[in-house]
């Protein structure tokens, strides 16, 4: 007799079926596989800040553990967490928000997820524009909503107008996502800019989710912020953010979502039957960093990161068929690519999508980027600078020589 284990089809649901993996994470798996093997591959890939976790922060997590703070907090987020967060979004917006008004999540990407399942319905309409950050469709699907994705480009900015919003907008309107600084273009709305789409958000009863979860890592002195322009929306409106860019702790998973107290509510009764809340040392390390003056620590890691977005951007648009916008904020850039495809590459290669270019320069020279098709941006490519300006430098190096054109027998 076999002791081999027969392997059924076991049949999966329609709702798993329909919704496509993240193609970031998987690019980083990928390149995991080849790093264990032994390939020098450098990744442009997943963004996530390569400096460590501020040192009053990470001992406060030890302190957590010592002290036995390892044990169930209240759905969302203890008390002391939500009104640290609820006096940081009082500085930044004017606004007052109570612990009720206010979920802490495992991470900005569940503060999402919660808000599409308790917000929307079968048949509503999220408004996305393109690009968009990777998890926002897949998320919209899981809820049943349907996304209407408007496209964008260099020539706009890789922002919305308020006309392009109202071309798409019917009655089955639901959500509008505004994401600035932006994952994958880090372009950033200047305050006129968001005052129009105020003005459609307020005659047309739409939701905003808005997702600032890069707003401290800026490079210009002013940050136009939604309900700085749009207090009168704040009954209208989810504020998503977290932790994990500004202060590192990207594998601490402490995201938060305020707004509404009934959404909110709403959001967490959902939680309370899934992941309860975060890790209660991930509670007190936050804590730490919300009561703690940690803008040296944030200031030294942007400076580096205006540095690093300096060099790559002005090399990327030395590359024969490149063209790169410079980012206001986050940590990533978002060159058009379309000037190389559809042509003979160093080896012969022709590539015609960003998918195909970014199997070859993975496969050719052991680069990791991200293809726009990931971001509802055909022809583009994300690249993050979050790792070392001498690791950026061999990267976009080892890029333009995939990138030239064959040599001439």
């Amino acid at each position: 007799m076999s002791d081999t284990i027969a392997v059924r089809p076991i049949r999966l649901s329609q709702r798993c079926l329909k919704v496509a993996p993240s193609a970031s994470l998987s690019v980083e798996a990928r390149i995991g596989e080849m790093r264990a093997a032994g390939e020098p591959v450098i990744s442009f890939g997943v963004g996530e800040p390569d400096f460590p976790t501020p040192q009053p922060v990470k001992e406060a997590g030890l302190e957590a553990i010592n002290q036995n703070i390892t044990k169930y907090t209240p759905v969302g987020g203890t008390v002391a967490l939500r009104k640290a967060i609820g006096a940081q979004l009082k500085t930044e917006t004017g606004l007052t928000f109570s612990p009720s008004q206010i979920t802490v999540t495992n991470g900005a990407k569940e503060a999402l997820y919660l808000a599409f399942q308790a917000l929307c319905d079968a048949g509503d309409e999220v408004i996305v524009p393109a690009p968009y950050w990777v998890s926002y469709l897949e998320q919209i699907k899981l809820a049943d909503a349907t996304p209407v994705v408007i496209p964008t480009s260099t020539k706009t900015d890789f922002k919305v107008t308020p006309a392009m919003l109202e071309a798409v907008t019917t009655p089955r309107s639901r959500v509008f996502i505004l994401n600035s600084p932006s994952n994958p273009t880090g372009m950033v709305y200047t305050q006129a800019e968001l005052e129009g789409l105020a003005e459609w958000a307020r005659t047309n009863q739409v939701l905003i989710f808005t997702d600032e979860i890069y707003d401290k890592v800026l490079y210009q002195d002013d940050y136009p912020r939604w309900l700085n322009v749009a207090p009168d929306l704040a009954d209208r409106t989810i504020v998503i953010n977290g932790m994990s860019k500004t202060y590192s702790m990207t594998g601490w998973r402490i995201g938060y979502a305020a707004g509404p107290e009934s959404a909110i509510r709403a959001m967490a009764k959902i939680q309370s039957h899934s992941t309860s809340h975060p890790a209660s040392v991930s509670q007190h390390a936050a804590l730490k960093a919300y009561t703690t003056d940690l803008q040296s620590e944030v200031a030294t890691m942007v400076a580096a990161f205006r540095q690093r977005r300096d060099w790559i951007v002005e090399a990327l648009n030395q590359i024969e068929g490149v063209h790169c916008l410079m980012p206001q904020g986050a940590f990533y850039v978002f060159p058009d690519f379309s000037g190389v495809l559809g042509r003979p590459l160093k080896n012969g290669t022709i590539c015609n999508t960003t998918a195909e270019l970014a199997e070859y320069v993975l496969d050719q020279v052991k680069v990791g980027i991200i293809h726009g098709e990931a971001f509802g941006a055909p022809g583009y490519a994300r690249l993050s600078y979050a790792l070392s300006l001498e690791k950026i430098q061999e990267g976009v190096g080892r890029l333009k020589e995939a990138l030239s054109a064959p040599a001439r027998s």
